[in-house]
């Protein structure tokens, strides 16, 4: 496993600062489902406004992980996708989830093991 990388640095924790945020986790969440629009991304993710929601989706946009597609329809909407590079990454992304589940867990009781 290598952890450092040609210029001694840690390309985990990098990845890490990339991804790092409160909101771009579960924006990247949010889209794994499909394209969406700006409307149904902010019904989806309570608790974020839509200034930080545009902020995030702009810093996604920059570093090649959200497409953003203008729409041709009346309202002008605007649809917001996850490209190649961010479908690769939610394997990986996938992987740390099931590792939450297994260890970051709190340990069951022995109650909850009785009735299941």
């Amino acid at each position: 496993m290598r952890f450092l990388s040609q210029a001694g640095e840690c390309p985990v924790a990098e990845t890490l600062r990339t991804l790092g945020g409160k909101h771009k986790p579960n924006i990247l969440h949010a889209l794994s489902g499909g394209e969406r629009h700006f409307l149904e991304l902010t019904r989806s993710l309570p608790g974020i406004s839509r200034k930080v929601l545009t902020e995030q989706l702009r810093d996604l946009e920059e570093i090649g992980l959200v497409v953003r597609v203008e729409k041709n329809d009346a309202r002008r909407h605007v649809g917001y996708g996850l490209t190649e590079k961010a479908e690769a990454l939610g394997v990986i992304v996938a992987q740390l989830s099931e590792w939450n589940d297994t260890f970051q867990r709190p340990p069951r009781s022995a109650e909850d093991i009785t009735t299941d």
